[in-house]
């Protein structure tokens, strides 16, 4: 069988496949970025993946990854108590060792510890997968009790240094974490998340049956949640009764439904839950513009929405909020418009001005389709990835 062009990035490709374990407790199994970028890339490349992960009911993946379950997939809440944790990584890490990887890669900061004993035992090259600036995210947990804030920030920062000095390599999503990581690690990799151009193809048309006029995808927490609401009201205010779609997992979906039934506005917005990612463009698709109301806390500083890039692939402009990592993508204005995080008034006016003018909709979505295809896409990122492993697999 003839080689594919990925095939250079493969080591012992004479020899036998190259195996490589990808473990992410916490996380699940049909994750965007781990499985459908990462582990079916290397897959593609020839490499042997397997993935310890959670599922979701009824989920399934490609045969080409092997594939253990942690359990299913559940809302972080009480379920997931420190006892579940520790029982779901020493699975992952009694899995690993006896894997016979040549590499392993891991994607979630409960796992470092067990990341270095694995390094330690197995001396196999060992990357941590950073994928968002989770330090900034312990700063902002709005659930931890005041008293416990600081000690959990505190052993966040820890357990990444621990992670940065034992690991041989780190990748990060966003250029703000490889920064603060960079000075205590032995490499860092910059791995953005733009999106596969298989996922998200192009569509030229804007069809005249869009059923949404906002849409917003992905984790959506109460912050999120309560922007949306505030902008809407200032629509309504104005005048405008818009049709919103939510897509993803809603932490707080009761308290969501109980606001929206006190407002009286329910029939205006409809509420999915998670979808597997190869459907998300084909749900996205049906509004006519994205949003995405990030509010300035410590996270949203270093971490970059990987919405934006979906949306500039599917041809649809999108208001978001004027924060530092988004503005080297978009920050022009023009495919995307920009607005003082929290600003209510100011998104209100951004959207009525999108909404009231199809011709720039088009242009905006044509200019952020054209960023996707030549730059911004997972098809260029991803050999990022496929010569990191090729080179620590190289040297090791």
């Amino acid at each position: 069988m003839p080689l594919s062009p990925s095939a250079r990035h493969r080591p012992e490709v004479e020899t036998g496949y190259a195996k490589v374990v990808l473990i992410a407790p916490g996380q699940w199994a049909g994750h965007m970025r781990i499985y459908h970028r990462e582990c079916l890339s290397l897959a593609k490349a020839g490499y042997e993946v397997a993935l310890a992960a959670h599922a979701l009911p009824g989920e399934t993946l490609n045969p080409t990854v092997e594939f253990l379950s942690l359990g299913e997939y559940g809302t972080p809440g009480l379920s997931w108590r420190l006892r579940e944790r520790y029982l779901r990584c020493r699975r992952a890490f009694d899995w690993a060792r006896h894997s016979r990887a040549a590499l392993f890669h891991y994607c979630s900061p409960e796992f470092i510890p067990w990341a270095a004993r694995l390094k330690r035992t197995t001396r196999r090259p060992v990357v941590f997968d950073c994928m968002e600036d989770f330090e900034g995210y312990a700063r902002q947990r709005r659930s931890v009790p005041a008293a416990l804030s600081r000690p959990l920030v505190l052993c966040v920062s820890r357990l990444l240094r621990l992670a940065a000095s034992t690991c041989d390599a780190i990748i990060t999503a966003d250029r703000g974490t490889a920064e603060l990581l960079r000075p205590h690690a032995r490499r860092v990799v910059v791995l953005h998340n733009f999106p596969s151009l298989v996922l998200f193809p192009d569509s030229s048309e804007e069809a005249g049956g869009k059923e949404y006029d906002v849409v917003y995808h992905g984790s959506i927490p109460r912050y999120h949640l309560d922007v949306c609401l505030a902008v809407d009201a200032v629509l309504r205010d104005r005048g405008h009764n818009l049709k919103w779609r939510f897509i993803g997992r809603i932490a707080e979906r009761q308290w969501l439904e109980e606001e929206l039934n006190r407002r009286g506005v329910r029939e205006w917005f409809i509420i999915g839950g998670q979808i597997p990612h190869d459907q998300v463009a084909r749900e996205i698709r049906k509004a006519k513009v994205g949003i995405v109301p990030l509010p300035d806390l410590p996270k949203f500083r270093n971490n970059i929405p990987q919405k934006i890039f979906e949306f500039m692939a599917l041809r649809m402009p999108v208001v978001l909020s004027d924060l530092p990592p988004s503005r080297p993508f978009v920050g022009d204005g023009k495919c995307a418009i920009m607005v003082p995080p929290g600003d209510c008034g100011a998104y209100a006016d951004a959207i009525i001005r999108l909404l009231g003018d199809r011709g720039l909709r088009e242009r905006m979505g044509a200019e952020g389709r054209r960023r996707v295809e030549s730059e911004y896409n997972w098809e260029f990122e991803s050999h990022k990835l496929l010569d990191l492993y090729a080179e620590l697999l190289r040297a090791s």
